[in-house]
């Protein structure tokens, strides 16, 4: 809620003072939304799984980033080389679409760059598998390969 506040304009600082404002037993962890809210998030699945990889440690990603001409991946990790994509139907519902996303993931791995997907159900109802996978990742280190020329 706190991305999708910022993106609709809310201002940073009366999203921080709400914070402060709420009850003593929750404000700890409101203010840790607040300081974590991001208005590049594209929506609030992208948003769950950011909140599951800030609770990665070692794994520092940024939502909507380009990756050279290639594409934006849903968040990545600069260090790793890591993109990790927020995959729903509502964004796959045709084979043009599809076949788009497919050829943008190829692109990344020539570049150098792991990509991993999660899917809505794995976000939603299966958190402790998706930090799992990205902590196995964070466990690998950057990736030291040269890219292929792309």
């Amino acid at each position: 809620m706190a991305d999708s506040a910022l993106r609709s304009g809310l201002d940073p600082v009366e999203l921080r003072q709400a914070a402060l404002r709420s009850p003593r037993t929750g404000r700890t962890k409101a203010l840790l939304v607040v300081d974590a809210a991001d208005p590049r998030a594209a929506n609030p699945f992208e948003s769950a799984l950011r909140a599951i990889a800030l609770d990665v440690p070692g794994l520092h990603v940024e939502p909507q980033q380009w990756v050279g001409d290639i594409g934006r991946a849903d968040l990545m990790d600069r260090r790793l080389r890591l993109v990790i994509e927020a995959e729903s139907f509502e964004f796959h519902a045709d084979s043009d679409s599809f076949g788009r996303d497919v050829r943008r993931y190829t692109g990344f791995a020539r570049a150098g760059w792991t990509v991993v997907r999660f899917t809505w159900k794995e976000v939603m109802f299966d958190p402790a598998y998706v930090r799992a996978v990205l902590m196995d990742l964070v466990a690998l280190g950057p990736r030291s390969c040269a890219p292929l020329a792309a």
